[in-house]
This record gives structure tokens, sequence and C-alpha cells, in this order.
């Protein structure tokens, strides 16, 4: 990617990709039109990440039918995936997988099945996800590709946690995870040893959820990796809540809290705080309860967040609460 600042890169991308266009080097076009969309997102400028996306999807309808096309195909389709593009994601990485079929490119194959997965996971389409898993899977075994075997095993219990199937879902995790031992993968096994605890919370073994979410909290905090921390510190701050621990609770959402914030999620750190004013409000402490749901509902009106509603109930509840409180005093 070309250097400089944020708005002079997308300068020089936007010229590079007038010149791409101009000399119908269109793979190239592609994956420029691609890095531009995926910065002008992390600019938080959606409207133009989107323009380049259906720039590049327009370009891919017109020229992307061509051998050596799949790669730039797939990086279109991510750029869709990201942002909920749910159906033309689909689209592009099926005519990818055309492509790669035609070259026979198995490694190809494999990896653009595993996506197309992943999309119809978040379509919802939680029986064809699972059988494109298993298919993406028969092919990295034969690859001997150890990583993507683990990799879809992890996505694979996912799904049949979303579909109730807890036992396969276990099994697929332990499967996951005893691969990714043997590889000494850490950053993989602390995911999918965040993923046991979720199966042993919905059982309600808060024993055997404390010890797994521990485990990966380990692993994140060695890899450095603070979003990590804080998703387990939040997690495990549900069990210890659960199990009868309100005060350690408090503590990994508070932890959570701080590390999300420094982060700069601010989409995900109205979670911890949310749970922290839901202990506030069971202790009575409403006072304290209703100033972190104020945090809270001010940083859903920042950002648009979804949960504003139910947020504004609970900020509702908190404060009738605090308001009979002072009647009976």
């Amino acid at each position: 990617m070309a250097q400089g600042t944020p708005p002079e890169i997308v300068e020089a991308l936007e010229a590079q990709a007038r010149i791409q266009e101009a000399e119908e080097s269109w793979a190239d076009l592609l994956s420029t039109l691609s890095k531009l969309a995926a910065l002008l997102g992390e600019l938080s400028d959606e409207g133009g990440a989107r323009a380049a996306l259906d720039r590049a999807y327009q370009v891919a309808q017109t020229h992307g039918d061509r051998q050596g096309m799949a790669p730039t195909l797939c990086q279109v389709a991510a750029g869709y995936r990201q942002q909920g593009g749910w159906n033309r994601a689909l689209e592009l990485y099926h005519r990818a997988l055309a492509l790669q079929q035609e070259a026979a490119d198995r490694d190809g194959i494999a990896a653009t099945l595993g996506s197309i997965a992943e999309v119809l996971h978040g379509m919802g389409d939680l029986r064809r996800a699972l059988e494109t898993y298993r298919a993406s899977l028969a092919l990295k075994g034969n690859l001997q590709d150890e990583g993507g075997v683990a990799l879809t095993w992890n996505n694979i219990g996912t799904v049949m946690t979303r579909m109730g199937d807890l036992p396969g879902a276990m099994a697929a995790f332990q499967t996951s995870l005893q691969i990714q031992e043997r590889l000494g993968d850490s950053a993989a096994r602390a995911v999918t040893l965040a993923n046991i605890g979720g199966i042993h919370q919905r059982r309600e073994n808060w024993g055997e959820a404390r010890r797994a979410l521990e485990g990966s909290l380990a692993l994140y905090q060695e890899l450095g990796d603070g979003m990590g921390m804080a998703t387990t510190l939040n997690a495990l701050g549900l069990v210890l809540r659960r199990s009868g621990d309100a005060e350690g609770a408090y503590q990994r959402y508070a932890r959570a809290k701080e590390l999300m914030e420094r982060e700069g999620d601010l989409l995900r750190v109205t979670i911890p705080a949310h749970n922290m004013a839901l202990i506030h409000e069971e202790r009575g402490e409403y006072r304290q309860a209703l100033g972190l749901m104020e945090e809270v509902i001010a940083l859903d009106k920042r950002i648009g967040h979804p949960d504003l509603r139910s947020d504004l109930e609970t900020f509702g509840r908190i404060r009738a609460k605090l308001d009979r409180e002072r009647d009976r005093s």
C-alpha cells in the first residue's frame, strides 16, 4: 500500500485505480479498489467504502470471469462480507470458486468453500453452512493443512452451537483444540478454549466454564491481545455472577471495560458497562447503576447502537427503583 497519511493514501489508491482502469488491468484494479474500500472503512467513511466495493463489483461483472481473477474476486467478496453485503459476497465467492475448479486449484477451492460457509453462517443458513464447512474440511484434510483443519473444526463447532447441538459442538471444539495443541498455535487455542467455555456455560457447568475461560485468558495475556482478554474477561464475569461471586464478576467486567476503552472499541464497551450496572442494581446501589447506564446510553446514541432501546428500558427500571426508595425514606 502507498505510504503517507490516510488522506494521501486514499488519493494515491484512487489515482492508481484510474491508471489501472485505463490500462485495462482488471485484476490489479479489483485489488486496488478492495484496498481502498478497506482503508475508507477504517476511516469510518462507510459510504466511500461501499462506493469503492460497488465499483469493484461492476468491474467484476464485466471482467471477472477470467483465469487468475479468483483471488481478487475473493478480496472484493471479503469486503462485502465485512459490511454485511451477504448476497454479493456469496455471488463473488461462487464465481471465484468456479474459476478455481476450472484451474484445479485445490488450495483455493478449500479456502473459498470456507469463506462461502462463513457467509452462509452470517446469513443464518446454518444447514448449508455446515455442509460447506464439511466440504472444505475434507479438502483441507487431503491437502494435509492441519491449521486449516483445526480452524474449520472450530467453525463447525460454532455452527453446531447455534443449531443447539451442544454435544456435536463440544466434540468439534475438542478436535480443533487437540490439533492446535500439537501445532503450538496459542492464538487459535485461546479462541477454542473460549468456545469450549461457552458450551460449559450453556450447560451451567460453571466450574468447567471458568477453567476453560481462564485458560483462554492466560493465552491472550501471553499474546498481549487486549480485545481477546477483554471479551474473555466479560464471559468470565458472567460465569462468576451465575456462580454467586458478584464481586469477582464485577472486577472482571471492570477490567474488560477498561481494556475495551483502551482499544477504542466503543461498540463492545457498552456490554461490560451494562453488566456492571446490573450488579449495582442487584445490590440496591441504584445511583451507581444509573451512572453507568447514562454512560452506556451516551455511547449508544453516539454510535447508533442497536441496543439503545433495551438500554433505555434498563435505565427506566433502575430509575423507578431509585424513586421508590426515595418515597419510602
